[in-house]
C-alpha cells in the first residue's frame, strides 16, 4: 500500500543536541566526565544563552550509570536549560568529601565551554536524586562555611529524594542484597555505628544556621519513599526554614517513586521550571 501523508512541523519548537563524555577533571587514575545536553531551534543566534543545571545523579554514591536518563534529561533541555550531568566519584574511589571536590572542579571547568553550548555560566542550578541531592545540597553548604574551593554564586539547588541526613539513613532498613550500607562506604567506615560524629560531619542539618548565604532550595520527595526516608526531606525542610532561608517542599503524595519518569513528569517539571524562573527571571 502506498500513500502520501503531510507533516507539518513548528520550525520554532525547541529540541535539544547532546555531546557526551566531556572530560572535566582527570585525577591521574581516573577520569570525571560530563554528558551536556542544550536546548537547540532551527536559526538560533549564536549568543543565546540558557541557564546551566548541573545534575548530580544519584547512585547510593556508588558508580554512576551514566547515559540511561539522557532522554529524561532531554526533558529540561526542550525547557530551556542547558544540562551537564556530572560523574563523580564513586565511594569505592574516595570517601566523602570528595565529591564536593568533583563538583567544584566541574564548575570551574563549565566556563570554557560555556559558548561551545549556550549556557549562560551566571545562571547555574544545582540537581540532584537520592545520593545526587545529598552532593547537591553539602556542596552549597560547604562553599557557604568556606570548607571547599569557592563555588561560582549558584541561582539555586534543586533536590529530589535527597538522602541529606546520613544519621536519618542508618536507621533505615537494609535491602537484603546489600551487605554494607552506602552511607558507610561513603565515609569509609564498615557501619554507621561507632561513628555517628562522622555522619553527623557529612549531614546537611548541622551546617544550616541564620548568619550564612544559601540560594533558594527546592526539595521533593515521595511521601512513601522505600529508598530513602521522606524524613530526610521533612527534616532538612524544617531546618531550612527555621533558619529564615528560602526553600519550597513538594511532597508526592501517596507516592513510592525514588527517581525515573516520576520525577520528570509535566507536573514536575513544571515546578522545576517555575522555581528556576523565580530565582533568575528571563
Amino acid at each position: 500500500m502506498k500513500q502520501k501523508i503531510k507533516i507539518e512541523v513548528d520550525p520554532n519548537e525547541t529540541q535539544w543536541l547532546y555531546s557526551q563524555d566531556w572530560v572535566y577533571y582527570d585525577y591521574g587514575d581516573c577520569k570525571r566526565h560530563l554528558q551536556i545536553l542544550f536546548p537547540y531551534r532551527q536559526g538560533m543566534g549564536e549568543d543565546e544563552k540558557y541557564p546551566l543545571i548541573l545534575l548530580i545523579p544519584g547512585s547510593a554514591w556508588h558508580k554512576q550509570e551514566m547515559y540511561n536518563d539522557i532522554p529524561q534529561y532531554a526533558l529540561l533541555a526542550r525547557r530551556g536549560f542547558a544540562v551537564a550531568a556530572m560523574e563523580y566519584r564513586e565511594s569505592e574511589i574516595a570517601a566523602f568529601p570528595a565529591q564536593i571536590e568533583d563538583v567544584c572542579n566541574a564548575l570551574k571547568f563549565i566556563p570554557g565551554i560555556a559558548g561551545n553550548f549556550h549556557i549562560d555560566a551566571d545562571k547555574i542550578f544545582l540537581m540532584g536524586n537520592s545520593s545526587g541531592g545529598h552532593i547537591a545540597m553539602m556542596s552549597v553548604l560547604f562553599n557557604a562555611h568556606g570548607l571547599c574551593d569557592a563555588l561560582p554564586e549558584v541561582s539555586g539547588v534543586i533536590c529530589e529524594s535527597g538522602s541529606t541526613d546520613l544519621l536519618i539513613c542508618a536507621k533505615e532498613k537494609l535491602p537484603p542484597w546489600m551487605q554494607k550500607r552506602p552511607s558507610a562506604a561513603l565515609l569509609g567506615v564498615e557501619e554507621i555505628e561507632g561513628h555517628e560524629e562522622l555522619a553527623r560531619r557529612a549531614s546537611c542539618s548541622m551546617y544550616i544556621s541564620e548568619d550564612i548565604d544559601l540560594p533558594p532550595i527546592l526539595l521533593i520527595h515521595s511521601e512513601k519513599d522505600p529508598i530513602v526516608s521522606v524524613e530526610n526531606s521533612r527534616t532538612l525542610y524544617e531546618r531550612l526554614t527555621e533558619s529564615h532561608h528560602t526553600a519550597y517542599y513538594y511532597e508526592l503524595e501517596d507516592n513510592d517513586a525514588h527517581g525515573g519518569a516520576t520525577f520528570y513528569a509535566s507536573t514536575i517539571l513544571d515546578i522545576i521550571q517555575d522555581f528556576c524562573e523565580k530565582c533568575v527571571p528571563r
